[in-house]
Order: C-alpha cells, then structure tokens, then sequence
C-alpha cells in the first residue's frame, strides 16, 4: 500500500513538472530529456511517462 501511495506522489510530479514545462513553451524532446534527469529515469521511461501527460 505504501510504495502504491508513493508512485502515485511521483507519477503526481511528475506530470506537473511536465504541464508545467509544456506551459513554459519546452518542446516534447527537452522535457524528456529534463524529466529523465529530474527523476533519475531512463529515456525510454520519461518518454513514455511525458507523452502520457502531455
């Protein structure tokens, strides 16, 4: 129950980190790029996770 709670607190960031980007005018690449090393994910992982939210 705890680690659930705590991957919706990082997805939770995560996509606010990406509308807030996205609102800042950062392409779709940067924001991969900046979200990958944000939280420390694998390109692949933030790409799937940013076009989620973007």
């Amino acid at each position: 129950m705890c680690l659930a709670i705590q991957q919706m607190r990082e997805e939770s960031k995560i996509e606010g980190a990406v509308e807030t980007y996205k609102d800042l005018g950062i392409s779709l690449v940067e924001t991969i790029k900046r979200i990958a090393e944000r939280f420390q994910l694998t390109e692949n992982e933030s790409s799937e996770l940013v076009k989620q939210y973007w």
